[in-house]
């Protein structure tokens, strides 16, 4: 089972400290993640990924208050997508840059740039996995899901309206899925605030599970 969790343009600005990337993941990307750095004159100044994105799916996330088991099991079934490193994890060492998928580098948009590579890892990432994502269109089209085996996908209801900006929904429903170790089976138990999970769709290998609240909080 896999996360695919959204990046964020709006980043902390601390200094963070001087070191290599260490994540051992996704090693292969590094050297072009580096060239992005020297374009866009990055500094190599590094915070934790969970640390440095702040964009309200990070910030409701709030990962670094969670259990370490939990923590654990949010890092190892992760991937992150990222404008500067193409594919990170949770804890990837992240440096602070003001870049989206529209920015643009040597004449190719970051979207351009990481489409090739971001596709080929997560055909082979996702083979055979159930794949959650909690991330928008835009960057759900940069993935490779057709060796997936299940694809599950979020929609949110306040009231009768469809809520338009769900990244704190988001990141309630994958705190809720971890803490609980949810499988495909339990989805229905989700439940954060007073959303409640009304009903699972499914068109093939894609499951929409639709949550719906009173109106009363988010």
């Amino acid at each position: 089972m896999f996360y695919v969790l959204p990046s964020s343009k709006k980043q902390s600005k601390m200094k963070g400290s001087y070191q290599e990337f260490s994540d051992e993941r996704f090693t292969q990307l590094y050297p072009k993640a580096k060239e992005l750095m020297r374009c866009f004159n990055v500094k190599e100044e590094f915070l934790p990924l969970f640390l440095r994105y702040k964009n309200r799916f990070w910030d409701s996330l709030e990962y670094w208050v969670l259990p370490p088991t939990v923590q654990a099991r949010i890092k190892d079934r992760s991937v992150v997508l990222s404008p500067l490193l193409g594919l990170a994890s949770v804890e990837s060492p992240m440096p602070e840059y003001s870049l989206d998928w529209k920015s643009i580098c040597q004449g190719k948009t970051l979207k351009e740039y990481w489409k090739e590579d971001i596709k080929k890892l997560s055909k082979e990432l996702f083979e055979g996995k159930t794949v959650f994502l909690f991330v928008g269109k835009q960057e759900e089209n940069l993935l490779d899901l057709s060796t997936a085996s299940q694809i599950v996908v979020f929609e949110y209801y306040r009231a009768k309206q469809k809520v338009k900006n769900p990244l704190p929904h988001r990141a309630y429903t994958l705190r809720y899925i971890a803490e609980k170790d949810l499988s495909l089976d339990e989805l229905f138990k989700i439940n954060f605030y007073d959303y409640k999970v009304e009903k699972v769709e499914r068109k093939g290998k894609r499951l929409k599970v639709l949550l719906r609240s009173e109106g009363r909080y988010i």
